[in-house]
């Protein structure tokens, strides 16, 4: 007997001990493999050639701030089999075609927009101001594509030349904001919504409450979005040099036109002025080549991707005194945030070393954010209130969305810039607590207990009594107090001035102006260059600010703990059919997911990101 039992733990230990091994095996085998990844990616910059087109090929969104290849990306990308080019960030494409403008091996541009999905106007707007400052070179730009969307045309209309396959189609559709209403779900399976909001325009909390949109909320996403819309129209008629019904036709118009054109989508975008030309994919590559040469090996025009090109750049040794550069994009959140988020413990590292580098003289946050945490957007102006305190200039310049708690962190910089479409204000504030007393009930299991103060004990199983839903609407209705008084504060507004633009209006930057709650229409260079201006600087360079990442950090957050590699493997094995519908229940659920703040206090405006 004894003999038995020796045996059985003498070989589960020598499977537990080979389980280990397999595990740490297994690790390393993914860390050299993600190296590997590293290596030869990195091993891919081209000699520049004497005579070539720049080509800006763009893959998912515009990206606001540059992601670095981490291990984990690249092991992603591995699994899935995906060998699109990884996106590109907005500075890298202004930075490339800047020095592309002057470059002689430069020959053309050539847009290329297809795998591009749809980025906001602010961020396309930037990147049509580098278009068009390379065009004054004289250099000629072709867009080439199957088909274009609605985002991807609005690009494309800076190009001289589009062309489109005779097979494709220009599909503009206008703007919408469409979410999901949980009211009648909730009802069916005994969930309990508790909303405690202050404006009457903060429409976040409307699907908890409500199977539709309320008239409120309706009047006020119609007029931004209004805005946006007309902003669209007018800028692509002025490139095309087309009529507006060409771009935004009434039904009666669109179907009159079909049926002239047989149903064919190609013909219709060719006789409308949306495009220039019909041409096979071969004859568009011919095209550029005509310009620029053919590379035989590569079998199409002689081509530099932006990444390759920028590669290349000279570093210019460049000494003059610096503006700093912080980007904060995303979710505001406290604690553990992912990718795509503001963390505000290190953003306010960032904002520290920005204070105490002698090198930066002014400083730059660029705000892309719909906001988030009350409590984490609280901590980031503290922090930035402490940047201001050395005597520095403190700039924002807010990019697509800087809207409520977004708002929050800009209201007291020096000087706020905002682009004509940026989306801000949103001034309001809202908690939310879903709890499942009522599903338990139906189940069969009863919660019940005691415990010494009135406050003890509720929650998910319990409901929330009168009393705490009293409280908690006092704590918000204190926040927005605050929002609204420090708003006053950093803009020099009257409480009541702040209080027509509250109530969680959202402005387009236009209106924005008009309200007093930024300064200045403009892009990131334009607030650069304020920044300076405050600074007493007559020449700068631009300093972006980062944090040295630790050896632990990129081995275990990029590596092995990043939240984006299982979305990632999902939706890029969903057909495309389902890529819509799986990419809103991810929209869906990543804004649930931003409910960390620790007072259940937040300042977000989810719709405004979408723009």
């Amino acid at each position: 007997m004894w003999s038995a039992i020796k045996w059985f733990f003498r070989t589960l230990g020598r499977v537990l001990n080979a389980i280990r091994m397999l595990i740490i095996n297994l690790f390393f085998l993914v860390i050299l493999v993600s190296f590997f990844l590293i290596f030869t990616a990195r091993d891919d910059t081209p000699a520049l050639p004497d005579n070539a087109a720049l080509t800006l090929t763009l893959a998912g969104p515009v990206l606001e701030q540059d992601e670095p290849a981490s291990p984990q990306r690249l092991l992603q990308k591995w699994l899935a089999g995906d060998t699109t080019p990884p996106p590109t960030s907005l500075s890298q494409i202004k930075e490339a075609l800047a020095q592309a403008r002057h470059d002689e091996r430069i020959g053309a541009l050539v847009l290329r927009l297809q795998n591009m999905t749809e980025s906001s106007l602010t961020k396309l707007d930037e990147i049509g101001e580098a278009i068009e400052g390379f065009k004054t070179s004289g250099k000629p730009v072709y867009a080439i594509g199957d088909y274009y969307t609605q985002g991807q045309y609005y690009l494309a209309a800076h190009a001289d030349e589009i062309l489109l396959n005779p097979a494709g189609a220009v599909t503009i559709q206008g703007l919408g904001v469409y979410r999901l209403h949980y009211k009648s779900a909730f009802e069916r399976f005994n969930i309990t919504p508790h909303v405690f909001r202050v404006g009457t325009y903060k429409s976040f909390v409307e699907p908890y409450l409500r199977d539709d949109m309320s008239e409120e909320s309706r009047e006020d996403t119609l007029r931004w979005l209004g805005q946006l819309w007309q902003h669209y129209q007018d800028k692509v008629a002025r490139l095309r040099k087309i009529p507006a019904d060409h771009i935004n036709p009434d039904k009666e118009q669109l179907l009159s036109r079909f049926r002239a054109v047989g149903g064919d989508p190609a013909r219709y975008a060719l006789e409308l002025g949306l495009v220039d030309r019909l041409a096979s994919r071969t004859d568009m590559l011919q095209s550029v080549a005509e310009h620029v040469g053919w590379d035989s090996q590569a079998n199409q025009y002689m081509s530099l991707e932006v990444t390759q090109y920028l590669a290349h750049k000279s570093r210019d040794g460049n000494e003059a005194p610096a503006v700093g550069l912080i980007t904060a994009s995303g979710a505001i959140m406290s604690g553990d945030a992912g990718a795509n988020t503001i963390n505000d413990e290190y953003l306010g590292q960032l904002i520290e070393e920005a204070r105490l580098d002698a090198d930066i003289q002014a400083l730059v946050l660029r705000i892309d954010s719909p906001g988030g945490s009350a409590f984490a957007a609280e901590q980031i102006r503290t922090a930035l209130l402490q940047f201001k305190d050395s005597g520095k200039p403190l700039v924002v310049s807010m990019g697509s969305t800087a809207a409520s708690g977004g708002y929050w962190i800009a209201a007291d910089a020096d000087r706020i810039y905002a682009a004509p479409t940026t989306l801000t204000g949103s001034i309001g504030v809202f908690g939310l607590f879903l709890t499942f007393e009522e599903a338990f009930e139906k189940l069969g299991l009863n919660t019940d207990g005691v415990g010494t103060t009135d406050f003890v004990g509720s929650g998910f199983t319990t409901g929330l009594p009168e009393h705490t839903k009293e409280l908690i609407q006092l704590g918000v209705e204190h926040t927005y107090e605050q929002f609204v008084s420090l708003v006053a504060e950093g803009r020099g507004l009257s409480p009541e001035q702040v209080e027509r633009a509250a109530q969680g209006h959202v402005w387009t930057g236009v209106d924005a102006k008009a309200l007093g709650l930024v300064d200045e229409l403009g892009y990131l260079d334009d607030a650069l260059a304020g920044a300076a201006g405050l600074a007493g600087l007559p020449s700068y360079r631009v300093k972006p600010v980062r944090l040295p990442a630790s050896a632990r950090e990129i081995l275990l957050e990029q590596l092995l703990l990043g939240s984006g590699t299982l979305s990632g493997l999902v939706q890029s094995t969903l057909p495309a059919a389902l890529r819509p519908a799986g990419e809103q229940l991810e929209r869906e659920l990543s804004a649930l997911g931003r409910f960390d703040d620790i007072k259940g206090q937040y300042v977000l405006c989810i719709a405004c990101q979408e723009f």
